[in-house]
């Protein structure tokens, strides 16, 4: 008796499926280029805007040598109550176009670069797929990261 209360022990742990927090969500980016420039990466998105025929929209970051990347202090300040602040892309702006995000803001990239991304949407959005494809003769190294994003309130 006493194996048969162990495995059915066993069979209830592992069947249980972790719960998962109903905030976080999976997206992925397309990403065109990362450089610890921002300069640089701003060059490249407006070039990449023109030459895929893509809008850019750079949401009217500006690079902070502290935060990375922030909105203006009057819009931190209005939103958040504090500045600098920086949402990063993924939270309610899917879809594709161009923009520079920071890296240290996505669980899983490479910390401390600037990024420029041509699209954003749940991994299997068609649109993601096929801004991949639009890119690539244009950018030969384009790839696609997924990376969880929190769509929780964060006042």
């Amino acid at each position: 008796m006493t194996a048969a209360v162990a495995l059915a022990a066993i069979i209830a742990v592992s069947s249980t499926v972790p719960e998962r927090d109903p905030d976080v969500v999976r997206k992925s980016f397309v990403i065109i280029k990362s450089t610890s420039n921002y300069d640089e990466a701003r060059a490249l998105a407006v070039a990449a805007a023109e030459r895929l025929a893509i809008r850019l929209d750079l949401r009217d970051l500006a690079p902070d040598a502290a935060f990375g990347l922030t909105f203006s202090r009057e819009s931190c300040e209005n939103e958040f109550g504090e500045y600098p602040c920086y949402v990063p892309r993924g939270r309610w702006d899917d879809g594709v176009y161009i923009s520079v995000e920071h890296s240290s803001s996505y669980e899983g990239f490479e910390e401390g670069l600037y990024v420029v991304i041509l699209a954003s949407g749940s991994p299997h959005d068609r649109s993601v797929a096929a801004a991949v494809r639009r890119a690539r003769s244009q950018y030969p190294d384009v790839s696609v990261r997924t990376a969880p994003v929190y769509l929780g309130c964060i006042h």
